[in-house]
């Protein structure tokens, strides 16, 4: 304890003695704080920071009050800027922010003409600069004053199609009487009605070709705004402006699929093979690496229907969403012998469809360490139709120690087997193709074998499944349907000493180690909005339900399926019926660019019934871990207020029921490591009163007392693609030790018992 409180100090004392001015000339000052003030009301900001019109913003500091990075940059040595140690401190760290009277200009101008194209015209920024001991404070004083607000807005085209078109979708306009004059919403209107044109058949029609003019006499602080739309195409000429082809209403005319384009050395339609299918011309070289009904259904522009920009993306997006095509590109050009009909040609290049693999990782479960070989095989293409199968073995070896006091320290086996087909398109019988194409679905068959070899048991776990995956058309929503999942359960051989334990005493997971059958059905979808440039606050909601047994339960009376234990059986083995859904979300706060605050709760509940007693182990909850209450390791917290005697029971730590709820701070230090604070609680509950599990039955009475909370510090390594995390989590509140009243651990704390490590990849949530 001596020697860690000396490490302590001497890294204390040597950021202490290192100076923030170290490298800011005498004279001039370190900005240290900028504040922005205004009477504009937030709402009609719109969800914008102002700090970001800022021109300079003073070093982060770790909550607020420490610049670590600064401190970091200020360790360099002056003279020699050679050394190695100098250059990696200044790169890690950050270099102070001198402040700048021209950059404090620049920042009250960039403010004012922000506010001024949100409809203040008349707004201006007053700066306010307080010089204190080598530091400068900015305040920024925004006034907005009276904002101008649109009074009447008209458009106008010459070309009455084009007229009829935007008037037809007026409803969805963006200018309405009594907003704010904002450039940014005229602009967006613009936008509006370019994308609206080139979904009917205006082909390369551009924003650029409607204009606005503003009538700010209206009245006290109102505008008048018209819009025009050109109704002719601007084209230079030499030294002038011709005006002289008018805009027109293009259709799809042929369509030419390059299926063998080569996105190098370009393609041509010379000594190359050809089919006609649907009216459509493939054009190939060798073998036709598609089925031409696979180019056609992921087509969504016909010949004779009116373009449409918004098909063109449909058809980029489906045809880069199959795994067989590494490239696609699509243009247009005039029919020869109709001038309103413009030639749709599709570019395709292949990907390579065949590969394998073979990896070799370490692994840690629950503190068992070991390794696993993993060789895989894949196609993309097998059927072409850029369907996707997959083959997988994998062998794993871990070193363990038994959870019984009498099992010697032994290694257990693993031998797996994956073999996955994966079809780019919704299969279901009945179901037409027009709804096949406006679902953007896979369908995906699945074979699993695995089998565990361990001291105490042996067993092997097998599984066939068919679900469906899709994504919504703003990439948002995903869902998942598991039409049928077949999962079979079998012990070949289980230890005496496991037995007398687990088998023989009551236990409640007796019914876990017998063999067991399981077919089911589930669903399961997640929806976020995740912002592109992580500048404004998020949210990702995640939810599942599942389902087992209920179809084999109605039918069991109608074949007089024999009983067991109360259970039907098929063949002597039970089946498993129960129902379990979770639901998880997260919600992140974004303060600034190196500091946001996350919120984080999840929960599930998993009942048996009819046919069962208890849920399936696999099926249960756990508590504890990385990515739950992390002042608890794995599977060792709860179920209620249950406590282990003398060594840590994992397979009892389990229940019916989890709550989870998660605060944490996350801050960047410096270069890529970044910082967080955290708080967690929850638990996990039985819905019954099991005799191996006592204390561990969900009560509402007793629901509080039995939350436990804990808390800790992290740091993250951020390598862009991906995060290493180390969590630190010490126990607050420990609902196991209720019994002997010492359940808050502040006073009663043990390091050997109350602390947690973690390591994982990726945020916790």
């Amino acid at each position: 304890m001596g020697k860690r409180l000396l490490y302590i100090l001497a890294i204390a004392l040597m950021f202490s003695s290192c100076s923030i001015y170290k490298y800011v000339p005498e004279g001039e000052y370190l900005l240290r704080q900028t504040t922005i003030k205004t009477d504009i009301p937030k709402d009609e900001l719109g969800d914008v920071s102002l700090k970001q019109y800022l021109r300079q913003q003073p070093n982060s500091r770790i909550f607020g009050v420490f610049p670590f990075s600064l401190r970091l940059y200020s360790l360099s040595g002056q003279k020699d800027s050679t050394r190695w140690i100098n250059r990696f401190l200044r790169k890690i760290g950050s270099e102070p922010q001198i402040y700048s009277d021209k950059k404090r200009i620049q920042s009250a101008m960039e403010l004012e003409k922000f506010a001024k194209s949100k409809g203040f015209v008349n707004a201006s920024v007053i700066t306010d600069v307080s010089l204190k001991k080598r530091k400068a404070y900015i305040t920024y004083n925004l006034y907005g004053v009276s904002p101008y607000r649109l009074r009447n807005f008209s458009f106008h085209c010459l070309n009455k199609n084009i007229q009829d078109i935007v008037r037809k979708d007026s409803a969805n306009s963006l200018l309405k009487p009594g907003g704010l004059f904002d450039i940014d919403v005229l602009n967006s209107e613009r936008q509006r009605i370019s994308n609206l044109l080139s979904r009917n058949g205006y082909y390369n029609f551009g924003r650029e070709n409607i204009h606005y003019i503003a009538d700010s006499t209206a009245g006290a602080n109102q505008v008048d705004v018209r819009l025009f739309i050109r109704s002719r195409i601007r084209r230079q000429v030499a030294d002038s402006v011709d005006y002289s082809q008018e805009f027109k209403q293009y259709k799809v005319g042929e369509i030419r699929f390059f299926a063998s384009y080569d996105p190098i050395n370009g393609t041509s339609t010379e000594n190359v093979d050809s089919v006609v299918y649907k009216g459509c011309v493939i054009y190939y070289n060798g073998n036709l690496k598609f089925r031409p009904n696979v180019l056609f259904t992921n087509c969504y522009m016909w010949s004779g229907e009116v373009y449409s920009e918004q098909n063109v993306e449909r058809t980029y997006t489906s045809f880069n969403s199959l795994p067989a095509v590494s490239y696609v590109d699509i243009y247009f050009v005039p029919n020869k012998q109709q001038d309103d009909l413009l030639d749709c040609i599709i570019l395709l290049a292949p990907g390579k469809s065949q590969s394998f693999s073979f990896d070799l990782e370490g692994t840690n479960s629950n503190g068992d360490l070991g390794f696993a070989g993993i060789f895989g095989y894949q196609h993309k293409n097998i059927f072409k139709g850029s369907e996707t199968f997959k083959a997988s073995l994998k062998y794993a070896r871990e070193t363990e120690t038994g959870s019984l006091s009498d099992l010697l320290k032994h290694t257990s086996d693993e031998i797996e087997g994956n073999v996955s087909l994966r079809f780019p398109k919704f299969l279901f019988p009945f179901v037409k193709q027009e709804f096949k194409q406006k679902v953007r679905a896979t369908t995906e068959f699945g074979v699993n074998y695995n089998y565990q070899r361990r001291a105490e048991y042996s067993r092997t776990y097998s599984t066939a499944s068919v679900k469906y995956n899709w994504t919504s058309k703003n990439t948002r929503l995903h869902q998942t349907v598991d039409l049928c999942d077949i999962s079979y359960i079998y012990l070949p051989y289980i230890s005496d000493a496991f037995r007398e334990r687990y088998l023989k005493s009551g236990s409640i997971l007796k019914y876990s180690y017998e063999d067991q059958l399981l077919v089911g059905c589930g669903y399961s979808f997640s929806l976020g909005n995740q912002p592109i440039q992580k500048l404004k606050d998020n949210f990702t909601l995640r939810l599942s339900v599942e389902t087992a047994g209920n179809l084999l339960y109605a039918v069991s009376p109608i074949f007089n399926l024999s009983k067991t234990d109360g259970s039907y059986t098929i063949g002597n083995i039970k089946f498993a019926q129960y129902v379990r859904g979770t639901v998880d979300f997260s919600y992140d706060k974004f303060i600034s660019k190196k500091n946001n605050i996350v919120f984080h709760v999840g929960a599930g509940v998993a009942c048996p019934y009819g046919n069962s007693s208890v849920v399936p182990f696999e099926k249960r909850f756990i508590s504890g871990g990385a990515n739950s209450v992390r002042g608890w390791s794995v599977r060792t917290l709860g179920p209620g207020t249950y406590s282990y005697a003398d060594e840590i029971d994992y397979m009892n730590q389990s229940g019916d029921l989890k709550l989870d709820l998660n605060l944490e701070y996350r801050f960047k230090m410096f270069w890529r490591i970044e910082g967080a604070l955290f708080a967690d609680a929850g638990n996990v509950w039985t819905l019954n009163e099991y005799n191996t599990q006592p204390g561990g039955k969900f009560t509402l009475s007793d629901f509080p007392k039995q939350i436990a909370l804990g808390y800790g510090a992290g740091l993250r390594l951020d390598f862009t693609y991906f995060l290493i995390r180390f969590d630190f989590g010490l126990k607050a509140y420990d609902p196991s030790k209720m019994s002997s009243g010492t359940e808050w651990r502040f006073s009663n704390f043990k390091w050997k018992d109350d602390k947690a490590l973690h390591f994982a990849i990726g945020y916790p949530f």
